[in-house]
């Protein structure tokens, strides 16, 4: 007769189980969306970028909706290369990304410490907030978004890389080039990149004081290099080719009482993973609520890696929250990486507190009834918005026009 699993193995196999669940309900959303939007235009210019004119403009010019993103646009070219004018494998290859940013930041909470249980319930975090990430995987055009995630999330792996080794007297050289190689990839993508040096404070300044000197150095010397590119770029981005700020403009930044009214929508999306996993975690796992538990000496590295996590998805929204046009449910997709880090932490602690007691809980059921909650909501929400219906919509317009204009002269272009 085997023995039984080790309960460290155990939750890490239910977390990857309800990871598991929730990339196979990924899979059957992806089926049933189609193009809308921006997409055409995008679209459109992805074909542009690939010709010998778009070649030659394309690095030197904005978009229509007046933003610098070459790299996205050349994407966008490479799917409708690969896939035509079907939605379905590019929504996969956005799902796909999404499936390698949740296990990039699992290796991000190994790199600064954390265990291979809160890494498993790290990814598993992540898609459990499918209010934050069906806007991106589910929307062609937010290719934006998914990208830029990816390269910040390989620019932070490769700081913590850098880090270790200046930590310990050898070369950062290597790993501080591919840090600034990622960063530029991502900025190529987004803007909202340039944040990336304050969500790094967050994540290693509530561990700051445990620090010793050479590692101190290391982080200074990674994070001023970082900023150095940070500041280059931004420098690039307002004097060199601007998006115009003017009332009319989408994009606009400036301080008012919008300000709240997109505070209070990323509170609504963000926290509803932490409060109903505390409000799940209070009743599951009670020894984690105890005042014992504040004395145990797990709970500095959980407390740490919470702050770290909040930290992370507060920064990541502060260049969002004063722009004047209403806010986007892409906006929620970065800040939402911190929230899953913060989780994961928080639940680890919870399950090993509770263990401690002699009475194993597991702490993926928390996770689970958020995912059933936010997937449930989520898709009502979809569907009440007709999401389901674009390709229908799609179908048949293209079936008219090839009636209406079944010989159209070369050249002609059919806008939507």
């Amino acid at each position: 007769m085997s023995s039984p699993l080790p309960d460290g193995l155990r939750e890490r196999r239910y977390a990857l189980w309800l990871l598991a669940a929730l990339v196979l309900l990924q899979c059957l959303a992806i089926t049933q969306g189609g193009f809308r939007a921006d997409d055409w235009i995008n679209l459109e210019r992805g074909r542009w970028a690939w010709s010998p004119a778009g070649a030659r403009q394309l690095w030197t010019s904005l978009n229509p909706f007046t933003l610098y993103r070459p790299l996205v646009d050349l994407w966008h070219g490479l799917m409708l290369r690969l896939f035509g004018l079907e939605p379905t494998p590019m929504f996969a290859v956005l799902a796909a990304l999404l499936l390698l940013q949740s296990w990039l930041v699992a290796r991000l909470v190994r790199a600064h410490g954390g265990g291979r249980t809160v890494a498993a319930l790290a990814m598993a975090a992540v898609w459990c907030q499918p209010n934050t990430y069906a806007w991106t995987t589910l929307w062609v055009s937010n290719a934006t978004g998914s990208l830029m995630a990816t390269f910040a999330l390989l620019s932070l792996l490769a700081y913590a890389r850098a880090v270790r080794q200046g930590a310990r007297g050898r070369s950062m050289n290597v790993s501080l080039l591919a840090m600034a190689m990622a960063f530029v990839a991502g900025a190529l993508c987004k803007e909202e990149i340039v944040l990336l040096p304050a969500i790094v404070i967050a994540l290693e300044w509530p561990r700051w004081r445990t620090r010793d000197a050479a590692t101190r150095r290391a982080l200074l010397t990674a994070w001023l290099t970082l900023t150095v590119v940070t500041l280059l770029y931004t420098i690039f981005r307002t004097h060199i080719l601007p998006t115009p700020q003017s009332g009319e403009s989408r994009y606009h930044l400036r301080m008012g009482m919008h300000v709240l009214n997109n505070l209070g929508f990323f509170a609504t999306h963000l926290l509803a993973l932490p409060l109903v996993t505390l409000v799940v975690a209070r009743a599951w796992l009670p020894a984690a609520f105890r005042p014992e538990a504040a004395t145990d000496e797990r709970w500095g590295d959980a407390k740490a890696g919470i702050l770290a996590g909040l930290g992370w998805s507060v920064a990541a929204m502060l260049l969002y929250l004063p722009i004047s046009g209403r806010p986007a449910y892409g906006y929620l997709y970065i800040p939402a990486f911190g929230i899953a880090y913060a989780t994961a932490h928080g639940l680890a602690f919870a399950a090993a507190a509770q263990a401690a007691t002699g009475v194993r809980r597991f702490a993926v059921p928390a996770l689970a009834v958020h995912a059933l909650l936010a997937t449930g909501l989520c898709a009502a929400a979809l569907v009440g918005i007709g999401w389901d219906q674009y390709p229908e919509l799609t179908h048949a317009a293209v079936t008219r026009l090839r009636r209406e204009h079944p010989a159209p002269p070369p050249g002609a272009r059919m806008v939507f």
